[in-house]
This record gives structure tokens, sequence and C-alpha cells, in this order.
């Protein structure tokens, strides 16, 4: 194995049961890997839980790996209960093999997945070959292999600089604290940025239209976000990347009455619609009513509220401030698009340090009305054209990656989420590589942890029987482990904690390898060798080109494996002869 410093390195130690009986009292150890006294941080090792997929993620016949049962959920060892001679009573997790608890036909083997952190600082971590064994204990009998890394002599940096985004209303802020800044951490360790919109303080708005904002819970949650503590010591937050960095970006809570039927925060306008069976008609009504001038009054105030308290704890060059109207979600009308200016408008003048985001494949004619006020395009993959993105990022429109990276049908496209348990891998490390290749601002998948809770015995994540998806095979949508890259606690013995997937570490593999080529670039003074190395592995994934385009990326996962090797190697040539000018 090899990294960087500032890197997560893994792999994966497989216990095979060869004979009739079942192994029992499994103890796996690996000691903390050293290099001429120097030691690394202690590996982190997780038992792979299965989750059996019955059937494939609808609209992926041919893509999807098709059912069986798929290592996905990582318990941390610290939730099972391995040597027995410590315990007394009754077990909640034995190790054995078969797994009695997670129920795998036949099972044969017990996988564990480790985690390898290697800090940012050379001292910390000089450069050179750092060595360990992985011991496997059996009933007392053990037998150990040993594991040799070889760290580089270069870092990646400390802050998450992609900040790839998985947006979830309400799943945060539903939580207790404690779970959330387990949350909060888990995703700073693997440079993603979890989102939710829905962090409204507490509103008053009197008879004579003046606003109150009540900021004391508000400020109690998030003040650690704002300013790093929460990724200290201070609250445990040790090894891993984003050491005292705030978070990447926060969704200001911001809405209005749309598609979703929801009032908006602040609520101007619901409680005076008139009730109609035309949904379009209270639309028009929200519309109308938002922009008189009482309205916007209230309105205003507490955009103006809201500003001066999140900059007194914000510092918006490192934590990218933005507004997502999710009432104006992928609206695909005129109507909208005019409100959508409107609102960005306001925003403009009344918080100008906010970034105005609209999300959705939006055509050349919706793009000549927004653009102007737009600075960020979440385009959904499918409408990815990177020549029409071109044209507006002339008007400053900054654009990123939303929604599935694979198209084998077009009816895909109706999924914002790019994480499906039953496809390859490399889907979940594509999204980064293709920030890269098209020099995409970041990205967005929805979801953290839908359906999180029936995930431990139910790949089937999200479905769907009552929207229109007309007749056919889609009519009816399934989507194994859609918008989910956690699992919840609580649902096995023991596991009082949510923790991730091994979606989730392919997604952190992907944005370390995007900061790979960012430091090759640097170095070269130019993108040729990366983009051959690129070119190697991502074809043309977006747009409607890519349309039942089943080869849109390199699907040999040593061929990605190999490119990252690659790369790190020129980085540390490159590196040295930098040094020596």
């Amino acid at each position: 194995m090899s990294c960087a410093r500032g890197e997560y390195v893994s792999f994966q130690i497989v216990i095979e049961k060869t004979g009739v009986e079942d192994l029992k009292d499994i103890i796996v150890r690996i000691p903390a890997m050293t290099k001429s006294g120097k030691k690394l941080p202690d590996p982190e090792l997780f038992l792979e839980w299965a989750v059996r997929v019955t059937t494939h993620s609808t609209g992926y016949e041919k893509s999807s790996l098709g059912p069986g049962f798929y290592p996905d959920a990582l318990i941390p060892l610290k939730f099972i209960q391995m040597d027995l001679s410590r315990y007394e009573g009754r077990l909640r997790y034995p190790f054995e093999l078969p797994d009695f608890i997670n129920r795998i036909d036949r099972q044969r083997y017990a996988l564990v997945w480790v985690d390898q952190w290697v800090p940012v600082d050379r001292e910390a971590a000089p450069p050179g070959i750092y060595r360990s064994k992985a011991e496997v204990s059996v009933e007392g009998t053990t037998r150990s292999i040993p594991v040799e890394l070889r760290v580089w002599d270069f870092a990646l940096p400390n802050r998450n600089n992609l900040a790839g985004n998985l947006q979830h209303e309400g799943f945060l802020k539903r939580m207790d604290e404690k779970q959330e800044l387990i949350l909060y951490q888990l995703f700073k360790r693997h440079r993603v940025v979890p989102a939710d919109p829905t962090y409204e303080p507490s509103i008053r708005v009197s008879k004579n239209g003046n606003v109150e904002i009540n900021f004391e819970i508000y400020d109690k949650r998030l003040k650690k976000y704002f300013t790093g503590e929460a990724f200290t010591d201070r609250y445990g937050y040790r090894n891993g990347p984003g050491y005292g960095e705030p978070i990447e970006q926060f969704v200001l809570p911001f809405d209005v009455y749309g598609k979703h039927g929801g009032g908006g925060w602040p609520d101007i306008v619901k409680s005076e619609l008139q009730p109609s069976d035309d949904w379009m008609d209270m639309y028009n009504q929200a519309a109308v009513l938002e922009k008189t001038p009482e309205k916007q009054r209230i309105y205003i105030q507490a955009i103006r509220k809201v500003r001066e308290r999140i900059l007194s704890m914000v510092d918006p060059s490192k934590t990218d401030l933005i507004v997502y109207l999710n009432g104006l979600d992928e609206s695909y009308f005129p109507e909208a698009w005019d409100r959508m200016k409107f609102w960005g408008g306001v925003f403009k003048k009344h918080f100008p340090e906010a970034r105005f985001r609209v999300d959705g494949s939006y055509s050349r004619e919706a793009m000549e009305v927004i653009k102007d006020i737009l600075d960020y395009w979440c385009c959904h993959t499918i409408g990815y054209d990177i020549d029409t993105i071109k044209q507006y990022r002339v008007f400053g429109v900054q654009d990123w990656l939303y929604g599935p990276q694979m198209y084998e049908r077009e009816e895909n496209g109706w999924c914002g989420s790019s994480t499906f348990m039953d496809l390859e891998l490399s889907n979940e490390r594509l999204i980064s590589w293709s920030c890269f290749k098209y020099g995409t601002h970041t990205w967005c998948s929805w979801g953290i942890g839908s359906g999180w809770k029936t995930g431990w015995y139910n790949s089937e994540t999200f479905k769907d029987v009552f929207r229109n998806h007309g007749t056919g095979p889609l009519s009816y949508r399934n989507y194994n482990g859609n918008a989910m890259e956690v699992y919840a606690p609580g649902y096995v013995p023991g596991v009082n904690e949510p923790f991730p997937s091994i979606r989730l570490k392919n997604m952190r593999d992907g944005v370390e390898e995007l900061e790979y080529m960012r430091l090759l670039t640097r170095l070269d003074g130019n993108r040729e060798r990366v983009d051959r190395i690129i070119d190697e592995i991502v074809f043309n994934p977006y747009g409607k080109a890519a349309i039942g385009n089943l080869n849109a990326w390199n699907h040999n996962p040593q061929a990605w494996d190999e490119a990252r090797i690659q790369m790190g190697r020129m980085i540390e040539e490159a590196s040295k002869e930098a040094g020596n000018q």
C-alpha cells in the first residue's frame, strides 16, 4: 500500500471458514504501524455487515450487479464483543462465523475493513515504509500476516477544498445533539459535507409586521461547526482531515411557498392563499402576494437579521453560505423562473455574502431568465452538456454535478441521488473525478440516511408507487441504498451510534484522488499528465449523449487504483525536483 500524508488508506482482512465447524471467539488486532520509532495513529477497524439485495435497482437492469449479499454497513469493532474472557453474562454481538445476527446464507467469510489515517504533519509521519501485522485469533489459535505501508513525501491539504455536498432536508435538525455531532465528525473524516437547509431559528412576526428571531438554540447547535471547534480535541476529534476547520458549506434556512406545499421560511403567504384544486392557481397567488411591499418587508427583515447573526459566527471565506429555495426546486415552468430571478435579486441586495443556488436540468430558455442572479447551478447530470455549461460560466455561474452517474435509461434522471448499493463502487469515486475533468465547482447528491433504519435489513431504501411514472417497468420504482450513506444506531444489539457504508468510503477515495490531480497539475504547471490519466478512466458519463452508454467510464477497479498510485509517484518525484530548484 502507498499513500500521502493527510490521507486515509484502506484495506480488508478476509477470514475464511474452511471446515464444517463454526468459528467462535474471533479476535482481530492490528498494532500501530511503525518506522524507526515513529508510530502512526491506531488503525480503525470495522466489521463489514452485509445487506441482502433481492432485485436490481429500477432502471438499472444491465448495469446492476444483481441480487445477493452486499457488504455495505461498517460496524466499528468497538461495538463487537471480542475476547470473550473479558465479558460476563449475556453477549450482545459476539464475533463469530457464521455471523448469527447478520444471517448470511451459508456464510464462509467474515470481512474486516481497515482505515489507516496518516497525519498531515511531516514530523508526525516522515516518508518511508511503515510496518505492522494483522492478527486473527480463533478460540485462542492465532495467525498473522504482515502489513506494509509506504508514505510518500507529500501531503493532501487539511482543508476539504471540493466540499461535495450530501443534502437531506430535516435529517440533521431532527437529531439529538450527540448523534448530530457524531455525523458531522464522520462526514468531516470523509471529506464530504452534510447539508440540511431546515435549521430554522425561532421566528415571530408581530401584527404590525415587525420580525423577532430567537437564535439561542440555533447558536447552541451550530456555532461549534461554524468556528471549527467541533473538529478539535475539545469535542473528541483527533485523527482525520479538516482538524479545526469549519464546515465548508452551510445552506441557509430561507425558503418560499412552492412545489412541496410548505409555507417557506419565513412564511409570508401560505396562510393567505385561497384554497384551490388547481395547484398552479395557488402557486400564482403566492407569486403575486410575496411581491407586495408588506410581505417583502417581513422577508427582508428576516434576511437582515439572519445575515447579522450568521456573519458574527461565520467566516464566508471558509464556509460557503448558500441560499437554496426548496419550494422552487427543479421547477420547469416560466412562473418559477420569474420567482427565482426575483428572489435571487433580493438576496444579492440584502445578503451579498450568500450564494444563490438553483437545482435542476434547466433549458436554455430558463437559464436566459435566471443567469444574472445565479451563483450556483446544481445541474442534473442528465442535462450536464459541457458545451452548454461553458456558455453560462461566462456569466459567472458556477456549475455543480447533481444526481446519478449512470444513465442506462433516460428515466434514471428522475433520481437526485448518486448512491446505489448494487452498482459498482467506482460509481462513488467517479463524481469527484468528473469534477476535475470538466472543471466543475463541486457536486451534490440528495440524501444522507434516507431509509437508514430499515436499511439494516432491507436494501430497498427508496420505493415509490405514488408518483405518476406512466406504465411499464418504470411505473414502480425501487432503489437499493439510494440516498443512504450511513446506517442508523439501535437496530443491531449494542450498536448505538450512526456509522458509515462502504459507499461513503469510496466517495472519500474520489475526493482524495481529486486532490492528487490538483497537486500534480500545480507542480507540472499544466494539466497534460493529469488529463492523460483521467481520460483512461472517465470517458463521457453525462448529458443526453450518455443515455444507454454503459461504458461511460473504466469499469476495472484495478485501473482506478493504479491511476492513483501513478499520480502519487509523479507528485513525489515532481516535489523532489521542485525542492532541488
